[in-house]
């Protein structure tokens, strides 16, 4: 009877995804609060933030407390509620995720395909660890979420953020490197050709020296680099989900490898391996109307690993359009159809 009542108790307490109200169709705001944990001037204030970040670069950001995961692992959670609500403007996948589980004590920022790039899974982890799991230690949860979320915004925006400890690439060259690159390039017109694509380009295959002898580095062939590969690595690189550069010195038997993720594939983070080869397919069974929601049978299945998950997922009733294409700051709207990358960080506190 003990143990009917603590499942009971924990049934009552966890909400399930498809619950969890989404703000943009329930009132037009950014935050649902299922646990009742942030003061109201706090979500005031989040509203404020996050829209100011939608309006200046289209970027679209909501933030979810909820008492329980059920059982579910945060990661997985994230991903689908993700999905469910299509948190990002269609086309450029520029969402995010701060998901909150108060029960379970964790912590999640699940980042969009399109936001990648300035926000890696070592950022994301770097800034939780320094704004937002320190203050949750100490029972600061307001702060914790509001510092969270200001720094995830400024990155969003690329503008910098101070990280106690960022956890970036050993071997990635710095920002003062490329200055003193673009700096003895004379004139204008050659920085702005060398800018982003030649850049990027620079970055990757310009030589390296070995931090362990100083000597020149070579940079494997993708033939050669496979040995050197882990079988989860060479799995990502099958799918076309990661590519990764081995770089080996010549002297010694020192060598690094460098992983530069896909911006645009249909491949996501396997909760099981981790690695980035979980795809899903989705099969409509109940087509959604102006006056019901749908739903639609989900396979999820690794190519490296064993998993595989199957679920049903609810297909939003369909909204007929009242108004011009232009922004309400009302109820009825909702998140621009966006797509998890499956990257991000979780932390626990």
């Amino acid at each position: 009877m003990a143990a009917a009542v603590v499942l009971l108790a924990a049934a009552l307490g966890a909400e399930s995804l498809t619950g969890i109200p989404n703000p943009r169709t329930r009132d037009g705001t950014w935050v649902t609060d299922m646990a009742g944990a942030l003061r109201p001037e706090t979500i005031a204030r989040l509203n404020t933030t996050i829209g100011e970040l939608e309006r200046s670069n289209t970027a679209e950001m909501t933030v979810v407390v909820i008492k329980s995961l059920d059982g579910l692992a945060i990661e997985e959670a994230a991903v689908k509620l993700f999905e469910l609500w299509g948190i990002g403007k269609k086309h450029k996948d520029n969402g995010l995720l701060f998901l909150w589980s108060t029960g379970d004590r964790r912590v999640r920022v699940e980042v969009g395909y399109g936001l990648e790039g300035a926000l890696p899974d070592g950022k994301v982890g770097a800034i939780l660890d320094t704004y937002v799991i320190t203050k949750f230690k100490a029972g600061n949860f307001d702060e914790g979420v509001l510092a969270g979320v200001d720094a995830l915004v400024r990155v969003a925006r690329a503008e910098p953020v101070e990280l106690a400890s960022a956890k970036s690439e050993s071997y990635e060259r710095t920002p003062w490197g490329l200055a003193t690159l673009l700096a003895g390039i004379a004139g204008t017109i050659v920085a702005a050709i060398g800018s982003i694509v030649g850049v990027r380009r620079w970055r990757r295959y310009g030589r390296r020296r070995c931090p362990q002898c100083d000597a020149w580095m070579t940079r494997l062939a993708e033939t050669e680099d496979d040995a050197l590969l882990a079988a989860g690595q060479q799995a990502e690189e099958r799918v076309g989900s990661v590519d990764y550069d081995v770089w080996k010195c010549a002297t010694c038997p020192h060598h690094f490898i460098i992983r530069y993720p896909k911006w645009i594939t249909g491949y996501a983070k396997c909760p099981q391996c981790r690695n980035r080869t979980k795809s899903s397919s989705e099969t409509v069974v109940e087509r959604a109307t102006t006056s019901s929601s749908g739903s639609a049978q989900v396979v999820e299945s690794c190519a490296f690993c064993t998993f595989r998950h199957e679920y049903t997922k609810v297909l939003p009733r369909i909204q007929q359009s009242s108004s011009s294409g232009g922004r309400s700051s009302g109820g009825g709207s909702s998140f621009g159809g966006g797509r998890s990358g499956g990257g991000g960080a979780s932390r626990g506190y």
